[in-house]
């Protein structure tokens, strides 16, 4: 190929796009440890199946409320400067989770660390508004891969480690690394990011002086409400869709390496190789098909395909009897979990103009957390009190009914529409 015919292809990779990658790379080496085994280290700090659902209810609770200011701030303010500023915060609330002395300690450190979140509206938002609309299904792929890469490796590394020296030790480092990349993150976002919200369409900072403060979450709850108002069917239709992931979130997400050790009796090192695999899949399916298929084929039926094709993963799960059996099913289920992030993504910001998708963004996330809070504490109950395979069974049933509302209500876009 010419130079010529390459920059196309590859036009999207603004210096706002280099940055929020390279960033979210750094943030997902001690992310990819920490997340794979967490559910561990709680149990570690005293905690139960119950107590995991626990924790994760209250820290969705915490994240909807910052979503919401999070995303008034983002339109009204700017993206930049709240992004900056939040992911440092973000960094240094790791350290209360590293140090937390038992799972009531660590409770109270994951409510802070969602409350640091109130930026994440402003980073999606700031990224759709950094990509060509015509390379979003390309961009958001290679976005995906690039942050998701450390997967691939970590944890088998902190699998390993777990096994070696139990989970508390390797877990308390893993969040200090993650302290430490999230304060070098913000500095860096803070230097190199551009702002995309024009002086003209935001406010500035002197508006608001910190007695007004209770104004400024007034005007987000409102700005929520009349967001919801606003809103096109189409993006509706997602934040429903996103809804039913929040209870297929709260029922199994934090138990599939609980359900892999205690039943299947999968080792901490052997889960790290399933979940590094699974992450290679992904990324290599990101890098060969998906953003490409994306913006080639219909969005919303490639949504179909493979929303279709997972149901039979949470189904099979149970049926797993060894390891073997995990990595095969978990290697197969990657590929199709390479599809969601990049395609919903691209969605979103086909269906939201630029001035109102920080909102819009916090509007998607307080939905799902809102909804994962009942949905973890529902989760935590079934998998300690009733049976460990209902959990998987009702997720299943789930992520059904959200292949039956994108089938329904989920309209192609007319600038991808094939």
């Amino acid at each position: 190929m010419t130079q010529k015919e390459d920059k196309p292809r590859f036009g999207f990779m603004t210096r706002n796009y280099l940055v929020l990658t390279l960033t979210s790379t750094l943030w997902g080496i001690p992310t990819s440890i920490c997340n794979t085994y967490f559910s561990l280290y709680v149990f570690g700090l005293g905690g139960t199946e119950t107590i995991i659902g626990l924790v994760a209810a209250l820290g969705s609770t915490a994240f909807a409320v910052s979503a919401i200011i999070g995303g008034h701030i983002a339109d009204s303010y700017g993206r930049k400067r709240l992004i900056s500023i939040m992911t440092v915060a973000l960094g240094l609330s790791q350290f209360l989770v590293a140090t937390a002395p038992n799972w009531q300690i660590l409770t109270l450190a994951m409510i802070i660390t969602n409350m640091c979140f109130v930026f994440e509206p402003a980073f999606w938002a700031i990224l759709a508004d950094s990509i060509n609309e015509h390379k979003r299904g390309t961009a958001f792929a290679l976005y995906s891969c690039l942050s998701f890469l450390p997967w691939a490796i970590m944890p088998s590394i902190g699998g390993y480690l777990i096994d070696i020296h139990g989970i508390l030790v390797p877990m308390q480092w893993a969040y200090v690394c993650l302290g430490i990349v999230g304060v070098a993150s913000g500095i860096i976002r803070s230097t190199m990011l551009t702002e995309t919200i024009s002086p003209q369409n935001r406010k500035t900072s002197e508006q608001y002086s910190l007695k007004e403060f209770g104004k400024l979450i007034k005007d987000a709850f409102k700005g929520h409400l009349q967001t919801w108002l606003w809103m096109p069917h189409s993006a509706l239709a997602l934040a429903t869709i996103y809804i039913l992931w929040a209870f297929e979130y709260g029922l199994v997400e934090p138990y599939w390496i609980v359900y892999a050790e205690n039943v299947i009796s999968v080792t901490s090192t052997q889960w790290g190789i399933i979940t590094s695999l699974g992450s290679a899949i992904s990324i290599a399916s990101k890098i060969l098909f998906v953003g490409k298929l994306l913006d080639r084929f219909s969005r919303r039926k490639i949504l179909l395909a493979t929303t279709a094709a997972d149901i039979f993963t949470y189904l099979l799960f149970i049926r797993c009897g060894m390891f073997i059996h995990v990595l095969t099913l978990w290697t197969a289920s990657s590929f199709i979990w390479s599809f969601y992030e990049p395609t919903y993504s691209s969605l979103e910001a086909d269906f939201i103009p630029e001035e109102k998708r920080g909102r819009v963004f916090a509007a998607f996330g307080v939905a799902w957390s809102i909804f994962s809070v009942p949905a973890s504490l529902l989760g935590g109950v079934i998998y300690e009190q009733v049976n460990p395979e209902l959990s998987f069974i009702l997720a299943a049933i789930s992520i059904t009914l959200c292949l039956i509302m994108t089938a329904l209500f989920i309209k192609q876009p007319q600038n991808n529409r094939k």
